[in-house]
């Protein structure tokens, strides 16, 4: 039985997980259901494709991805479903699943037609969602679901912009648990644009010109752990991306990048190469 994730902008506060996953349970008594995360903020869809794109590969191929986030369909955003990279993805075609894998075109995408349901609900992610990840789930085809389709909607929301083959102008896209700033800027555009010149990282009046490959490095030449805490660091994280933080930061305490430095979603990041 394939494994069923959910990815949503509910929060965990109202019924509407619950009432998702029961409809799921109702249909599929068997399924197997993880939640990746509901503390999306509202209809943000870059910080959901981020999330995302970050957990569906360590599930195994073939697994279904339910994206309920700005689910809400209109005439020009209707519900879709798409094989990409060896899973499912089941959302409203608002450009997520563009910003989910970049670099791999989908190998199908069908537009969901359940007629009477797609007049009546006001909530889609049960409603026709759910449905469709449970027909995946048995074996079905997408192509019982839905008119096949040959692109969804294209966004470019994770991509920095390079400027005279010198600056990479980056933003930060998502601030985790830690409060370490993460930005768009993926090491491949780094080392692309970079080629091994000297470069310095910048925000504000705080730069870095050494870029970490792990956050233990920062102890290599420290007497004890406890002298680097509250340092400064940059690194590409296990997501490949570029990361602002401070070591062994909390937020709620001593502070974090996002909070000590100024760098929460949305600021400007840069780098310049010499």
């Amino acid at each position: 039985m394939p494994i069923i994730t959910l990815t949503t902008d509910f929060g965990n506060r109202d019924s509407f997980v619950a009432s998702v996953k029961g409809k799921i349970y109702s249909e599929l008594p068997e399924a197997i259901i993880v939640d990746v995360s509901h503390e999306i903020q509202p209809f943000d869809i870059a910080e959901g494709a981020f999330i995302l794109r970050n957990a569906y590969a360590d599930f195994p191929k073939g697994s279904i991805h339910i994206v309920g986030v700005d689910d809400l369909m209109t005439a020009t955003k209707r519900p879709i479903a798409a094989f990409i990279d060896d899973h499912y993805f089941i959302s409203v075609n608002n450009g997520i699943l563009s910003l989910i894998k970049e670099d791999h075109r989908p190998q199908e995408i069908v537009e969901i037609n359940i007629p009477q349901v797609l007049t009546e609900t006001t909530f889609t992610t049960r409603d026709i969602f759910v449905p469709v990840a449970c027909h995946l789930a048995r074996g079905g085809k997408l192509s019982v679901v839905g008119q096949k389709l040959k692109e969804f909607k294209e966004l470019s929301t994770l991509q920095p912009i390079v400027r005279d083959s010198k600056v990479i102008v980056g933003l930060v896209i998502y601030v985790d648990n830690y409060g370490n700033s993460i930005t768009n800027i993926s090491k491949s555009t780094f080392d692309k644009v970079g080629k091994n010149r000297k470069f310095r990282i910048f925000h504000r009046n705080h730069e870095f010109t050494t870029v970490h490959q792990n956050y233990n490095q920062i102890l290599k030449d420290a007497e004890n752990e406890e002298s680097t805490l509250g340092n400064q660091l940059a690194l590409f994280n296990s997501s490949g991306f570029l990361e602002i933080a401070i070591f062994k930061s909390n937020p709620k305490t001593s502070g974090s990048a996002s909070t000590l430095l100024g760098l929460s979603r949305g600021s400007e990041v840069y780098v310049e190469f010499l």
